[in-house]
């Protein structure tokens, strides 16, 4: 029993270290006059000049956030649009009049080189496949050979087993392949479609897309930043942790 009790400890301990990540929410600071809910997501209407800006917080993922963000204009002039027009300052303090402590000044992720780089990983993986189907092809035609030019029926067998498990293999690595290039090409079309892109928006034209930042874990609120054109804009959130409670403490 005394040995087995360190060994407890020790799973017990492990299990422990496998906490769920916390979870992250944006909560808008803005008077009810500039907020309205729909389908419960908070947004946020700005207007400044002929030009209304709609945003609302989208979603956490392991390293970044997001927020929608809609842009219609109404003047009589071309504006652009882009990424690189969007930045945060993230602070220690909960209120907008007093946000404390500047931690971090971030700008928006770039659509555009995110594009870029999945086509240059997508080019590199269908080189190594090609690659790897170059050497199956070459070590099949050996274990042909072998079992050609064999002097005795087990060494035929065992080239006809060598060639099936390289068979074997070269599937397994054939699925492996087609379900990475998938998780790329779909990050692709993510990138390419859902988030927004530097655009030129003539007079009564709009545009929507998801902006992404990089997430500071210990900001308490965020001020977003919105250039667009000779029109400043900005927004408030505070961001909420949320710590689910581990599967060990729920059976207490």
């Amino acid at each position: 029993m005394k040995t087995l009790l360190p060994f407890l400890l020790g799973i017990t301990l492990l299990i422990q270290a496998c906490s769920p990540e916390p979870v992250y929410r944006l909560q808008a600071q803005a008077n009810d006059e500039t907020t309205f809910y729909y389908q419960g997501k908070e947004y946020i209407h700005l207007s400044q000049d002929s030009i209304d800006v709609i945003v609302s917080y989208f979603e956490h993922t392991s390293s970044m956030f997001a927020v929608d963000v809609e842009i219609i204009n109404n003047s009589n002039k071309i504006i652009r649009v882009s990424p690189d027009s969007f930045s945060y300052k993230s602070y220690t303090g909960l209120d907008p009049k007093n946000p404390k402590e500047l931690r971090k000044i971030s700008k928006a992720q770039n659509p555009e080189e995110k594009i870029l780089n999945l086509d240059m990983a997508l080019s590199k993986q269908k080189a190594r496949q090609q690659g790897d189907e170059f050497l199956f092809l070459a070590m099949q035609g050996l274990n042909l050979a072998q079992g050609i030019t064999a002097d005795t029926k087990k060494e035929q067998e065992k080239a006809g087993e060598a060639m099936t498990e390289t068979a074997i293999h070269q599937e397994v690595d054939r699925a492996n392949y087609r379900t990475n290039r998938s998780g790329l090409k779909g990050s692709r079309k993510f990138w390419q479609v859902e988030a927004l892109r530097i655009t030129d928006l003539w007079p009564g034209e709009s545009i929507r897309g998801l902006i992404y930042f990089d997430t500071d874990e210990k900001a308490w609120m965020y001020q977003i930043l919105m250039d667009l054109t000779d029109q400043q804009f900005d927004v408030w959130f505070s961001q909420k942790k949320h710590f689910p409670q581990h599967s060990i403490d729920q059976m207490d």
